[in-house]
């Protein structure tokens, strides 16, 4: 009997800290691709190039910690301590989302200018911007309805699609055939 090699995906979260946002949409992320989208897997990295000088208290925020707790969601592989966004994490990245263009569209030109046409930007504003509860519902709803359109894609597209599945089928939700 012959094994089948499956490839694996992999989209890429971005935030400025990796301590709150991006943590919870690749926790999630990959909560949900267990059971639908199983081609992919998440990861999460911060923009900022130096996230020490947050002094964030712990490996993951309490407002994540306790969002994914009560979506059912193991923190096992959660509890690693935040990690700065490096070029090998973007070029290893089929989708990078930034959790927020007037926040993160800015680093990501400074940063990996050679990568933004990539990116495709989500409006979940962080503390004060928005409360948790603000936040986190964003969050669950943008990630849910990614990975469906992962799930859909990849049967219709196969194992490597294009960055911006998300804009390419709200153009098609929209009755436009060509994706922006």
């Amino acid at each position: 009997m012959s094994e089948v090699a499956v490839l694996m995906n992999n989209v890429l979260f971005l935030c400025t800290g990796n301590y709150y946002r991006s943590r919870f949409c690749e926790a999630y992320f990959n909560h949900l691709a267990g059971q639908r989208a199983r081609a992919w897997r998440a990861e999460s990295r911060g923009l900022a190039p130096d996230i020490t000088v947050f002094r964030n208290p712990g490996p993951l925020s309490l407002h994540t910690r306790q969002a994914l707790t009560a979506l059912g969601v193991s923190l096992d592989s959660a509890l690693r301590y935040p990690l700065s966004a490096q070029p090998e994490d973007l070029a290893r990245a089929q989708s990078i989302i930034a959790l927020s263009r007037i926040e993160h569209e800015p680093m990501v030109k400074q940063r990996f200018p050679v990568d933004a046409h990539r990116i495709e930007y989500w409006e979940i504003g962080d503390l004060p911007l928005a409360s948790p509860v603000e936040a986190v519902a964003g969050m669950t709803e943008a990630v849910q309805r990614l990975v469906a359109a992962l799930s859909v894609s990849h049967a219709v597209l196969g194992p490597h699609p294009s960055s911006g599945v998300m804009r390419q089928l709200e153009a098609n939700d929209s009755g436009d055939d060509q994706a922006h």
